[in-house]
């Protein structure tokens, strides 16, 4: 009997120890940084749809976790394991503890990259951009635009002018098809407000003609005072059945045959985007227009201007007859 109350009391002494060495070990992976503070900061991707234990194993084939079932535990215990935030982690040397990481994955408080979209651009510099960035996952490179509006959920439309211009935000591994089908959405929620409180004289018959005008507006001028009244001038050529003679849009037209230049060859050569030879509005947008070349196109400004000149700084001279018109060209174009 007493044999076994020896072995007894031995058995209870070992567990308790064992309790008590694992406690230990336990405080001490709470308190220890997972990254020593002589170390490189580390990055740390956690997965839409990834488990803590699945993060656990990950993290510790980074080197970055010694006790993954502690940090399993920690995320039962702390009750967090079902709010974790996808997202890309940073761990700081000497910093971050896996308590503390897990706060930061409850936040969301990952960490952020960017793209940004340019006013002004046309879709093929957007994508181009998409393939540039290295931290978007890229799925569209061999596609053509026909294929990419497939992907994102549009068939059969043309994608100039479609994509909202701004910067995006994005953390961790994000497709390139997320942001163009965001920019798509942001784009159409600028123009269906801003069709919705157009002026009431504006003669457009559809929303996308508006977008046709604002394309032409962001790459006439970088000036937001001088958009209402370009938009004027365009709309009163378009009643009197004159040509707009954009240049942009020729330039649009010649694709990857234009020099860098234009000439009074390129001017003369006929393409479905030259105002030049063709009256009314090109087919398609020639650019990603910005929100207030939106709203120029809807709310154009009164008037009787029916041409305008660059002066060479970025501004133009506006005319109402052509007489006026023909003196601003010698006066700013005289050095040409």
């Amino acid at each position: 009997m007493k044999s076994i109350n020896k072995a007894y009391v031995i058995l209870v002494a070992v567990f308790l120890m064992v309790c008590l060495a694992l406690g230990f070990d336990f405080r001490c992976f709470l308190k220890s940084p997972l990254i020593d503070a002589n170390q490189k900061p580390a990055d740390f991707l956690f997965i839409q749809g990834m488990s803590v234990k699945k993060a656990a194993i990950v993290l510790g084939k980074q080197n970055l976790l010694k006790r993954p079932l502690y940090f399993n535990l920690l995320a039962r215990f702390k009750g967090v394991e079902r709010n974790l935030k996808a997202g890309e982690y940073r761990i700081e040397p000497g910093v971050t503890t896996p308590s503390l990481l897990l706060t930061k994955m409850v936040k969301g408080d990952a960490i952020r990259h960017a793209v940004t979209i340019v006013e002004g651009w046309t879709f093929s510099q957007m994508v181009a951009a998409l393939d540039n960035n290295s931290y978007i996952k890229h799925t569209i490179q061999k596609s053509s635009n026909d294929e990419i509006m497939d992907k994102i959920g549009h068939s059969g439309e043309l994608p100039e002018g479609r994509f909202a211009p701004d910067t995006y935000l994005f953390s961790g591994e994000v497709k390139d098809i997320y942001i163009l089908a965001n920019a798509y959405k942001l784009m159409q929620k600028r123009l269906e407000t801003a069709w919705n409180n157009r002026a009431a004289d504006v003669p457009y018959h559809c929303s996308y003609e508006a977008l046709i005008v604002a394309s032409m507006i962001e790459k006439e001028t970088a000036f937001e005072q001088e958009k209402p009244i370009i938009a004027g001038v365009i709309l009163r050529r378009l009643a009197l059945g004159k040509l707009l003679q954009i240049d942009p849009t020729v330039i649009y037209g010649l694709g990857e045959k234009y020099s860098g230049k234009l000439k009074k060859v390129d001017i003369t050569k006929d393409t479905p985007y030259n105002t030049y030879t063709r009256k009314g509005l090109p087919p398609t947008p020639i650019a990603l227009p910005g929100k207030s070349s939106i709203e120029a196109a809807l709310h154009p400004a009164a008037g009787t201007v029916l041409y305008y000149v660059a002066k060479g700084d970025g501004s133009h001279k506006f005319s109402d007859t052509f007489k006026e018109q023909d003196k601003a060209i010698k006066k700013y174009l005289k050095h040409k």
